[in-house]
């Protein structure tokens, strides 16, 4: 349950993403609703890192660690 509550949360983060850029490329938004969209988007990354910390129980700067861990890896080299 709590690998499927994690992974909505970064889901739905990672869909919000997309539609902002999907958003971007087709209408050609001004200011305000850039703005707008770009703040809606780091509020649902940071929501997706509270919930990641809180279910799996842990300090919200380990879970950022760990996160940012698993998304870098491909790109370390020598720590395979």
């Amino acid at each position: 349950m709590k690998k499927m509550i994690v992974a909505a949360a970064w889901g739905i983060a990672v869909s919000l993403w997309i539609a902002i850029f999907i958003y971007k490329a087709v209408a050609d938004p001004g200011l305000r609703e850039w703005t707008a969209a770009v703040v809606a988007g780091a509020l649902s990354l940071e929501v997706a890192f509270w919930v990641t910390a809180g279910v799996l129980g842990i300090t919200l700067f380990e879970s950022r660690k760990a996160v940012f861990g698993f998304l870098t890896r491909p790109f370390r080299r020598g720590d395979q």
